[in-house]
C-alpha cells in the first residue's frame, strides 16, 4: 500500500480529481434531468426497493415515463462509476498522503474503496435492470441490489468521513504550525 504515497504523483493525482469532481458535477445535473419523471420516488428508493411488492408500488406510480427514466439512470449510472470512484480514491488519498501514523496507513487501506463501490454499483444495477418491467421481479434479487447498494454507499461513506476527519484534522495542525511560526 505504501506505492500509493508516490503513485501516481501528486500533480497527477490532483489533476485526476479534479477532473473527477467535473465530470461528477455533472452526472448530477443529467441525473437530476432524468430523475423528474420518477417522482414522487427517488432512484434511492428504487436501489433499496428490497421487495417485489415494494417495486410494483413505485413502478405503478411512475408509469411509463418513469421506467423508462429508472432504466436511463441506471445504464448512465455505467458512465457515472468511473468518475465517483476516482474522485473518492483522489481525494481519501490527498488526505492519506497528508497525513502521518495510522491515520496515513487507513487512508492507504480505505483509497481502494471507491473501486469496491464501484463493483457494488454494478452489480446492484444489473440486478435492478433484471426487475424492472416488463420483468417479474423477485424478492432475493431486490434484496441483494440493496444489500449491494448498502455496501456501496458505505465504502463511500467511510472514505467521505475519513476525508472530512482527518482532511480536517491535518488542515487545521498545517494552518496552527504556520500561525506559530509567524
Amino acid at each position: 500500500m505504501h506505492h500509493l504515497l508516490t503513485i501516481p504523483k501528486t500533480k497527477n493525482l490532483l489533476a485526476i480529481t479534479l477532473v473527477s469532481a467535473s465530470a461528477v458535477a455533472g452526472f448530477l445535473y443529467v441525473f437530476g434531468l432524468i430523475h423528474r419523471p420518477m417522482a414522487p420516488y427517488t432512484i434511492l428508493d428504487l436501489q433499496f426497493a428490497g421487495t417485489a411488492q415494494r417495486l410494483n408500488e413505485m413502478t405503478s406510480a411512475w408509469g411509463e415515463a418513469g421506467n423508462r427514466a429508472a432504466q436511463l439512470s441506471l445504464w448512465v449510472d455505467f458512465a457515472f462509476m468511473p468518475a465517483y470512484a476516482a474522485l473518492f480514491a483522489g481525494l481519501t488519498l490527498l488526505a492519506a498522503r497528508a497525513a502521518s501514523g495510522r491515520q496515513q496507513t487507513l487512508g492507504l487501506w480505505l483509497a481502494p474503496a471507491p473501486f469496491a463501490a464501484w463493483a457494488f454499483d454494478a452489480l446492484e444495477n444489473a440486478l435492478l435492470l433484471t426487475a424492472l418491467p416488463p420483468a417479474a421481479p423477485t424478492d432475493t434479487v431486490l434484496s441483494g441490489a440493496a444489500a449491494a447498494a448498502a455496501l456501496k454507499f458505505g465504502l463511500l461513506l467511510a472514505g467521505a468521513v475519513y476525508v472530512l476527519i482527518v482532511g480536517g484534522w491535518t488542515l487545521a495542525r498545517r494552518l496552527t504550525q504556520a500561525q506559530a511560526a509567524r
